[in-house]
């Protein structure tokens, strides 16, 4: 494909009007409609999309080549990905569209889940096949709806739950080692989600150790020998992607979210961002909303 293809944030518009976006959901009708049933092919270089489609038929372009689908069909769009979509009039369905950063955490632990969200994924007989992931993609669109408390908070963690969900429909290899007697993926999943509930406490090797059962010396090899980092680097990692996050996708002041993030003192936050970012927050925060159109 020569011609130029379009990078939105969503279909159609140059300016995100919402401060706080990064997670997004709305029927397909709502949308499509409004195009005469076809998203014409365009890219999200920061968001990745996951599609239900509850009633009509269409094609999705995923690649070179259209592929008809049905009612009953799930699809995972990633970022950066030439997509695009022709429905029917009786299309019906939902589409959630999420910040990429939202892989990071499920793809920095496992290997098969980063070759899932690498790829767009057609699962059909979805209510059959990943009867779970559908039910995630409806509960963020009522969270998202709704006014429940910690309702975004457990919006982030569905998106988690419909991805990993999504990946295991869609027929990705379960986590195996050579050894059966090795558990180091386990303790790395379990790294994973502990570092993703207490990041902001701001928690010592020692605590995240205790929880696995393991000593600290122990678990910053595994994290090494899995990931690439040490222990410190995942926490420093996690807290990096949730400052980028509210720079961008809100105006709260940097101060603030250092509050948010668990740094008493503003001007180590700073410190903190632009030796693990490579400039400020102000310079990061301006960049990125130019690059997005803000």
């Amino acid at each position: 494909m020569n011609r130029y293809v379009p990078t939105y944030q969503l279909y159609g518009e140059e300016i995100e009007r919402e401060g706080r976006f990064w997670l997004h959901c709305e029927t397909i009708p709502e949308r499509s409609r409004l195009h005469d049933w076809e998203i014409r092919p365009h890219r999200h270089e920061a968001f990745f999309q996951m599609l239900h489609i509850s009633d009509g038929t269409g094609e999705v372009l995923a690649g070179d080549s259209y592929r008809a689908f049905r009612a009953d069909t799930l699809i995972f769009v990633p970022p950066g990905i030439v997509h695009g979509f022709r429905f029917s009039r009786d299309i019906g369905g939902l589409v959630v569209t999420a910040l990429r950063e939202r892989l990071d955490v499920p793809g920095s632990v496992s290997p098969h889940l980063a070759a899932f969200a690498a790829e767009p994924r057609i699962v059909e007989d979805a209510e059959a096949r990943a009867r779970l992931a559908v039910d995630s993609l409806h509960r963020i669109a009522a969270e998202i709806a709704g006014h429940g408390i910690g309702r975004m908070m457990l919006a982030e963690a569905l998106v988690t739950a419909a991805v990993i969900d999504l990946a295991r429909a869609s027929g990705a290899r379960a986590e195996q080692s050579p050894d059966p007697e090795d558990r180091d993926q386990q303790r790395l999943e379990r790294l994973a989600s502990l570092i993703n509930a207490h990041f902001r406490e701001h928690r010592p090797a020692a605590f995240y150790a205790e929880r696995i059962g393991i000593s600290a010396a122990h678990l910053n090899r595994i994290a090494r020998a899995r990931t690439g980092r040490s222990l410190q680097e995942l926490i420093a990692a996690r807290l990096l992607e949730e400052a980028r996050r509210s720079l961008v996708f809100t105006f709260l002041p940097a101060q603030s979210i250092a509050h948010d993030l668990g740094f008493s003192d503003p001007a180590y936050f700073s410190r903190f961002f632009s030796r693990h970012a490579g400039e400020s927050p102000s310079a990061y925060r301006a960049r990125e909303r130019a690059r997005l159109r803000f």
